[in-house]
């Protein structure tokens, strides 16, 4: 069933709303220098929808289009298309607004944020630089005669203008496509609450969707922290426990990294050009030389900011996971979290007692270490005893842990579960490296992202530990944790 054009309005605008609203945050962030946000701004040109006031840097000025599905992407159509007969496209409007807010050698930040997609099979739009969100550092370097170089002849002559001015818009035009939906946007704001110590459930977010919506439907566009901070305390929305939310971009970027108290982007430096795709770093001395190190640094941010709860999110595969328990380890004195299929797991639950069975040793007879395998999801056993026997590592011994009664997707139920299952793996381990006297550890995992965060978390007293990727088939050596 399609939505009315009035429910896809009240939609969009609810959307624009919760964004003003995440951006209304920053102003309660000291390491801001945000001052005010106005909504529906006048003298903005067609970057009005959300117009965000900075002390010293540039306003940023957004303008907002949701889509209620994603049938419509960002296309060359829609750029060169007017809405109606006697208006201008989009691109004419974008390079109008350009105009009217460059001013005294000032050079505004514009943006697009959308939940529709970039159409990638357009010449032009292809060259966006995934990190910055522009056009127009790729799109200078095409050559005059290659498919973008003409597309962007055509881009200028739409406008009018020469391809060197077009090019400095779109050097500072920031095109946010394919931005998560509502669920995605509400996590984000989420985050940000929390970390202000607002209350930050899914009730306070829409708290601060209102508190939008009034200020526009009163004919207030512009807010500054005082009005703000009057609003959050009329509606309620202190709360008492601050938490720090640390994004790591593993295999994939997060759209609402920005939000994040900390953010880590090691995307680039995997092989492979998708997600599924990206396990390896293209130079695995990066495992322990980078990636291990931002973590640790990313820690002492958390610290030196007076976070002891953090709540770890991001696109990573299961030995990140365990390395971001790891960096956030209970000996630090914090406590974690991440959203596990919906529910919070954290480190600040009671556990249960959890069943693990442990299989009889494997007498490898290669050397002193230990190898583990941790079978929850699936099991593991047939193909990392298949990896050790085909390597030249110095294991001796090799130890399956697995969920009782048997492996599963859904083997471990809820956070109670989780740290119970952690905890009983750490017991194990722990008597194996007693049993063997080892002073090496390669750990191999199938589980639920939530109970490696919460196992690295609580990984104290066992000597120095390899970590492995599942590379389907075959593994290779990951973050090796000292011990």
């Amino acid at each position: 069933m399609s939505l009315s054009a009035a429910g896809a309005a009240l939609q969009g605008h609810d959307y624009q709303h919760l964004f003003a609203w995440y951006h209304a945050l920053r102003m309660l962030n000291p390491a801001e220098d945000v001052v005010g946000v106005e909504i529906e701004a006048k003298n903005a040109g067609n970057v009005d929808d959300v117009v965000v006031r900075r002390r010293a840097a540039a306003d940023e000025h957004y303008q907002v289009k949701y889509s209620v599905d994603g049938r419509h992407p960002i296309d060359l159509a829609w750029w060169v298309t007017p809405a109606t007969s006697k208006g201008k496209s989009p691109l004419q409007r974008f390079w109008q607004s350009w105009r009217t807010l460059s001013r005294d050698g000032h050079r505004p930040h514009m943006g697009l944020y959308t939940n529709r997609p970039i159409d990638v099979s357009d010449p032009v739009l292809a060259l966006q630089d995934g990190r910055t969100g522009t056009l127009g550092p790729r799109l200078r370097l095409a050559k005059a005669s290659s498919k973008a170089g003409r597309g962007r002849k055509r881009w200028a002559s739409h406008v009018g203008v020469a391809e060197a001015d077009l090019l400095e818009m779109l050097d500072h035009l920031v095109l946010l496509t394919g931005q998560s939906a509502w669920a995605g946007l509400v996590t984000s704001v989420s985050d940000r609450m929390a970390a202000v110590r607002l209350k930050s459930d899914e009730l306070a977010v829409e708290q601060g969707v209102q508190a939008i919506r009034a200020w526009v439907t009163g004919a207030r566009s512009e807010v500054d922290r005082r009005a703000l901070a009057a609003e959050i305390a009329r509606r309620g929305l202190h709360g008492e426990v601050r938490q720090a939310t640390v994004v790591v971009q593993g295999i994939d970027r997060d759209p609402w990294a920005a939000g994040a108290t900390v953010s880590l982007d090691w995307v680039d430096l995997f092989e492979g050009d998708h997600p599924r795709a990206r396990r390896q770093l293209r130079d695995p001395g990066l495992w322990n030389g980078r990636l291990l190190p931002e973590l640790e640094g990313a820690e002492r941010t958390i610290h030196a900011l007076g976070f002891d709860r953090v709540l770890v999110r991001g696109y990573m595969r299961l030995p990140a996971w365990f390395a971001t328990g790891v960096a956030f380890g209970d000996t630090r004195s914090l406590r974690v979290a991440c959203v596990q299929g919906g529910q919070r797991w954290g480190s600040d639950v009671t556990p249960v007692e959890f069943p693990v069975h442990v299989s009889a040793p494997v007498e490898l007879g290669a050397g002193g270490e230990l190898a583990v395998g941790l079978s929850v999801t699936n099991d593991l056993a047939e193909d990392v005893l298949a990896y050790l026997r085909g390597s030249a590592l110095p294991v001796g011994r090799f130890v399956v842990i697995a969920a009782a009664p048997a492996p599963s997707r859904t083997a471990i139920p809820d956070a109670p579960s989780a740290m119970g299952w952690a905890l009983a793996v750490l017991k194990v381990v722990r008597d194996q490296v007693r049993a063997t006297g080892t002073r090496k550890v390669h750990l191999f995992l199938s589980g639920p992202a939530g109970g490696a965060l919460l196992l690295g978390h609580l990984w104290n007293r066992i000597p120095a530990t390899q970590l492995y990727e599942d590379l389907s088939p075959g593994y290779a050596p990951a973050f090796l944790i000292p011990g």
